[in-house]
């Protein structure tokens, strides 16, 4: 049984060859447009079932892309990021990679690494600047012609970045003498409730995954004080529940309706702010019911990022991906996969997740006080939140297994 709250996402970025005005952006800022890109990456996943993802595990990735691309692939990612130029991703990620290394009472690893295909290959001098100054990413040549050994290498590099929560992400067949370079980012995130729950009190409840069907799952009960809030406009409940440190916490959105979760995702994917929301939230004594819940999940990014306007970096034969090698070849990006788990229980959770990309409850109980009753027994948003930066995203249905 895992003891506490741990969540690893690795990103990978694969790429193949193809043979065919300064701004600096505030911490407020970058937060809004993480979240709104969180939001619109989560909507664009499959419905009706539990996943789990890293948005800012793929935009670690997508924004190091970024600063190796032309238009029109600079100018949509840019745009699906939220951040204005080139300059604002260096001075955005910079603070964001220090703050995590800072972190107090819970552990949150950041790992970047670029393989490169054994010979003349090497990123671009600017492009090789950034990667080690703006992202501390390790640099490895590795031979791409041994298809099943490099995959060896990578898929072990990951499992060590995500203490082996996440293992195999690429398949024997992800890369091959065409492949480039390959791009990953590993989170891993580790915590402990700052309130845990009492084990005596978890028993099997009710979830109603929609309005016609339910299951049994174990459900964890605590009353005790907690930010909470109610938001109209989202129609739904909001509870922050801090780990130790308090400089990380889990928030969930738990829609007013049993069927209310898609609706809530669309709202959020359409431009609400949701920090804005967070900040109504007031602490007060809440009674909450929540389940105990594990979830993996494998998300095909070459599906996903498309929907998000990410298209150029796929095409063949104009994938402005001019910037990224110090050698003139026509590149593309071949492969894009996330591979993300998370697990929460009593005393917390742990949750890890991996990208890949290649180129190429307990009722209420009585009290003489009106205390609100913060009930999980249907479809919710979980995120871990750093510093109000949102890190992981899961949507729980009780059917992740």
């Amino acid at each position: 049984m895992w003891n506490l709250t741990t969540l690893i996402l690795t990103f990978l970025l694969v790429l193949e060859t193809s043979n065919t005005s300064e701004q600096k952006m505030d911490s407020k800022a970058l937060s809004s447009a993480i979240a709104q890109f969180s939001a619109k990456f989560c909507v664009e996943l499959e419905k009706g079932k539990s996943v789990v993802s890293s948005p800012l595990s793929a935009e670690f990735v997508l924004a190091l892309l970024t600063l190796g691309t032309s238009d029109p692939a600079h100018a949509e990612l840019l745009t699906a990021l939220g951040i204005p130029d080139d300059d604002s991703i260096r001075s955005s990620f910079t603070e964001v990679s220090s703050r995590l290394k800072s972190l107090k009472g819970v552990t949150f690893n950041v790992a970047n690494k670029v393989y490169l295909k054994d010979g003349p290959y090497d990123l671009s001098p600017s492009l090789k600047v950034d990667a080690e100054k703006v992202f501390n990413a390790g640099i490895e040549k590795i031979d791409f012609n041994s298809a099943a050994a490099a995959v060896e290498v990578i898929n072990k590099w990951v499992e060590s970045q995500t203490n082996e929560k996440i293992k195999d992400l690429l398949s024997s067949d992800s890369v091959d003498g065409d492949t480039r370079l390959v791009l990953i980012n590993a989170l891993y995130f580790k915590g402990t409730w700052k309130k845990q729950f009492d084990p005596q009190n978890t028993m099997n409840q009710p979830f109603h995954i929609t309005a016609s069907s339910s299951v049994e799952v174990p459900m964890m009960y605590r009353e005790d004080d907690y930010l909470y809030g109610e938001s109209s406009e989202l129609q739904a409940q909001l509870l922050e529940m801090p780990y130790v440190g308090e400089e990380a916490s889990m928030l969930i959105v738990l829609p007013n309706e049993i069927e209310g979760l898609d609706g809530v995702l669309s709202k959020l994917a359409s431009g609400f702010d949701l920090l804005s929301e967070i900040g109504k939230m007031y602490k007060t004594k809440v009674q909450v019911t929540i389940p105990k819940f594990k979830i993996e999940t494998e998300i095909n990014l070459a599906e996903v990022l498309p929907k998000l306007g990410i298209q150029s970096i796929f095409n063949r034969h104009n994938s402005g991906l001019t910037k990224v090698l110090n050698v003139d070849e026509p590149l593309f990006v071949s492969k894009a996969v996330q591979k993300a788990f998370i697990e929460v229980n009593e005393e917390g959770a742990e949750a890890a997740a991996a990208t890949a990309m290649g180129v190429a409850m307990f009722s209420a109980m009585i009290n003489l006080q009106p205390v609100p009753a913060f009930l999980a027994d249907r479809p919710f948003i979980a995120a871990i939140l750093i510093d109000r930066h949102i890190e992981f995203v899961a949507a729980y249905y009780a059917n992740e297994e």
